[in-house]
C-alpha cells in the first residue's frame, strides 16, 4: 500500500528556496512524490506559509509562480483547514499551533506521517513525524517540473 504522506513547510522552502544543506534531501521528496513513491498531501495553510516566504525572500512574482506550479504540475493534495481542525489543534497538547495545526489536519485526514526536518515539534503530534525521503519508499527519481521549483 502506497503511504499517505504529509509535507511540511520546512521541506517544500528548501526547494523553493534553494537552502543549503538541506536542498538535496528535501527535493528527494518531491522527486519521490512524482514518481508515485507516495501520496503527497499538504494544507492549505502550508500553502499560505510557503507563499509568504517565498515573496518575502524572492519576491512577489516568484511566490505566484511557485505556489502556481506546486498546485498544477504536482500530485500534491491540498487538505481544508476549517474550525474544527483549529480548535483540536489548540487542544491538541503540542507546543507549536502552526505545527499543531498540520497534524491535526493530517490525523483527520487518516494520513500515515509526516515529513518534516522539524522532528522537535511533532513530538506529541496524532501522527509520526519522520525526517526527509528516509521513510518513503525509494524508486527511480524522476521529477520534471523540478526546475520550476529550483530559484
Amino acid at each position: 500500500m502506497i503511504p499517505n504522506v504529509l509535507i511540511d513547510t520546512d521541506v517544500l522552502l528548501d526547494v523553493f528556496l534553494k537552502r543549503e544543506p538541506h536542498y538535496t534531501n528535501s527535493s528527494t521528496v518531491l522527486i519521490r512524490l512524482d514518481d508515485g513513491g507516495f501520496n503527497g498531501f499538504v494544507t492549505a495553510t502550508i500553502i499560505v506559509n510557503i507563499f509568504y516566504h517565498v515573496e518575502k525572500y524572492r519576491g512577489r512574482e516568484m511566490a505566484f509562480s511557485c505556489i502556481r506550479t506546486l498546485l498544477t504540475n504536482s500530485a500534491l493534495v491540498v487538505l481544508d483547514v476549517n474550525k474544527s481542525v483549529l480548535i483540536a489543534a489548540l487542544d491538541s497538547g503540542m507546543n507549536d499551533f502552526e505545527d499543531a495545526v498540520q497534524a491535526v489536519a493530517a490525523q483527520i485526514a487518516g494520513i500515515d506521517m509526516i515529513v518534516t526536518r522539524n522532528l522537535r515539534d511533532f513530538r506529541n503530534a496524532p501522527v509520526p513525524a519522520h525526517k526527509f525521503f528516509f521513510c518513503i519508499p525509494i524508486s527511480l527519481p524522476f521529477f520534471p517540473v523540478l526546475e520550476a521549483f529550483v530559484l
